[in-house]
């Protein structure tokens, strides 16, 4: 009977030294999913903001636009990604187009693998029109007045 008893208790111990990294890779791969999930999130986020506070200056110098959209991403990022790499990339022509690039390295070496590299690419890419603010408003009056004439039709 006392046989029997060490038998189970070797058993468990073979499966926990089984199971338990396998749980712990698990672990960690849910986390840094996580980090990913959140980095897109927030590089997206930050390319939207620089993207509209670009095409909200009008100028006709693209020059001063592209500054103002760099000098918003530079505020922006600061220490505010887990990604260990990261860049962006502004356009601007008639539109502005902000682009951020970044990378998460895997911790383990197995984690790596199973993911089919050793880092992963995040991009949140952003782009707005740039609108003369006297036409914007022209064809804000526009609107109202057609929203009016169609109200005085009905």
């Amino acid at each position: 009977m006392q046989k029997k008893i060490a038998a189970k208790d070797a058993y468990m111990t073979l499966e926990a030294t089984l199971i338990m990294p396998l749980v712990l890779y698990i672990c960690i791969f849910i986390i840094y999913m996580g980090f990913y999930i959140y980095d897109r999130c927030i590089m997206k986020q930050d390319a939207y903001r620089a993207a509209l506070k670009g095409s909200s200056q009008y100028v006709a110098d693209n020059q001063k636009v592209y500054n103002e959209v760099w000098r918003s991403m530079e505020n922006l990022k600061q220490d505010k990604y887990i990604a260990t790499e990261c860049n962006y990339e502004i356009t601007v022509r008639e539109r502005v187009v902000v682009s951020v690039k970044g990378c998460i390295k895997m911790p383990f070496h197995a984690i790596a693998q199973i993911t089919g590299g050793g880092e992963w690419e995040i991009e949140g890419k952003a782009e707005s029109r740039c609108i003369n603010p006297v036409v914007f408003i022209r064809l804000c009056r526009d609107l109202e007045q057609m929203k009016n004439n169609k109200k005085e039709q009905e």
